[in-house]
């Protein structure tokens, strides 16, 4: 009974284990990739491609995004037309229990608004011009809406550009010594967005990176787990944002500070677990389970060895105890058990005192730890069937 119930809960923790993961929190995993180096009317960038390709390899091998679900656009495919176009599929592809990732590398812009205070922030496509922002880029306000009428349960925005303009909510999240934060955070929805700069700032590549800063960062925070501040077993959106924050200031020396806000004030988190953690603690139960199973077989193999012709003493018959031959025992009761026959037995005490007080309590011992006595003790064959001796 106690391996059945080993066996059974092992089974529970896996079946927790899924739901734990990020294969268990959504149901499908969808993402928008778009690196732009080859712009038609603004300077062109060197690394743009490169980063949205090590993007999307690194969610597609890394962190269970399906290839099917993950859409790239590079270059020339990244004009204002086929960005509007990939952006309303995911509105209406991505599901209740899915997340979405926007990734973004290009030139970002920001417009100073007219009658009213504040700046407008553009995303650069491929075909953008920048004497015509509000009919040529993607405003940022688009991912705003995006966000709000997306069903999709997580959204996380990375753009790897430079600006301001995006009302947006400053919020570090639920800490993680919230009671019952895990439940929380994977339960309500999420509209994230990290950024790699503020207006005024700009993008920093290098030819040593072959990246630039903040998508270098993300890889390695993500890929490498270096944004797992806690040792946990996942990475949250907002402890990727705070790692890059820390640590693309540390490598543009200050000159460029991302920035790690929200779309709406719901305080879900997108969760990413590396796709070893997954197999990692899959084979782990794996393995218990297949050890299990052997012990079930093997019990199951020692029961039918047990049942056959075991010859037993007969309650109401003396023994003497194997470990102290010098000891009398007197057998009580046959005990049946999954891994073997036992006796329930009473030890002599003192053979000068009346029949009751002679005989201690009844305990438990095995029945090759009680030997016969020549001549005195009666024997038979167990019958499993009914319980008696034969």
């Amino acid at each position: 009974m106690r391996v059945l119930l080993k066996y059974y809960f092992c089974f529970l923790a896996i079946a927790l284990t899924q739901n734990i993961n990020d294969g268990g929190i959504y149901d499908r995993s969808w993402a928008l990739i778009i690196g732009i180096n080859d712009y038609e009317n603004v300077p062109d960038l060197h690394y743009a491609v490169e980063d949205a390709l090590a993007v999307k390899n690194m969610l597609i091998n890394n962190f269970n995004f399906s290839r099917n679900d993950v859409r790239v656009l590079i270059d020339k495919e990244a004009t204002q037309s086929n960005i509007n176009k990939e952006m309303s599929k995911l509105l209406k592809s991505a599901g209740e229990n899915d997340r979405v990732v926007f990734y973004f590398a290009g030139h970002g812009e920001t417009e100073e608004l007219g009658l009213e205070e504040g700046d407008a922030g553009f995303l650069m496509p491929s075909d953008a011009d920048v004497e015509n922002l509000y009919f040529s880029a993607i405003p940022m306000e688009d991912l705003r809406s995006i966000s709000k009428f997306s069903k999709a349960k997580h959204m996380l925005f990375l753009v790897d550009a430079c600006y301001s303009g995006l009302a947006a909510v400053n919020t570090r999240g639920l800490s993680k010594n919230t009671p019952d934060y895990l439940d929380k955070i994977t339960r309500e929805n999420a509209r994230q967005i990290i950024t790699a700069g503020q207006k005024d700032e700009k993008v920093l590549e290098k030819d040593e990176w072959e990246h630039s800063a903040f998508t270098k960062n993300l890889i390695s925070g993500l890929k490498d787990k270096k944004a797992n501040s806690n040792g946990d077993d996942f990475i949250t959106g907002s402890e990727l944002g705070f790692y890059l924050q820390e640590k693309v200031s540390l490598d543009t020396e200050n000159s460029q500070t991302p920035q790690v806000k929200r779309l709406t004030t719901h305080e879900g988190e997108m969760i990413f677990l590396s796709k070893s953690e997954k197999t990692k603690q899959k084979t782990d139960y794996e393995l218990d389970l297949k050890k299990l199973i052997l012990e079930l077989e093997q019990l199951k193999v020692n029961q039918e060895v047990v049942k056959k012709n075991v010859r037993v003493i007969k309650p109401g018959s003396t023994g003497l105890y194997a470990r102290n031959p010098s000891q009398e025992v007197m057998i009580v009761r046959i005990f049946y058990r999954p891994s073997g026959l036992a006796y329930e037995a009473k030890f002599k005490l003192n053979i000068n005192a009346s029949d009751e007080m002679s005989w201690s309590k009844v305990s438990l011992i095995e029945i090759d730890d009680v030997l016969e006595i020549k001549g005195e003790t009666i024997t038979g064959i167990y019958n499993y069937d009914t319980g008696t001796v034969e």
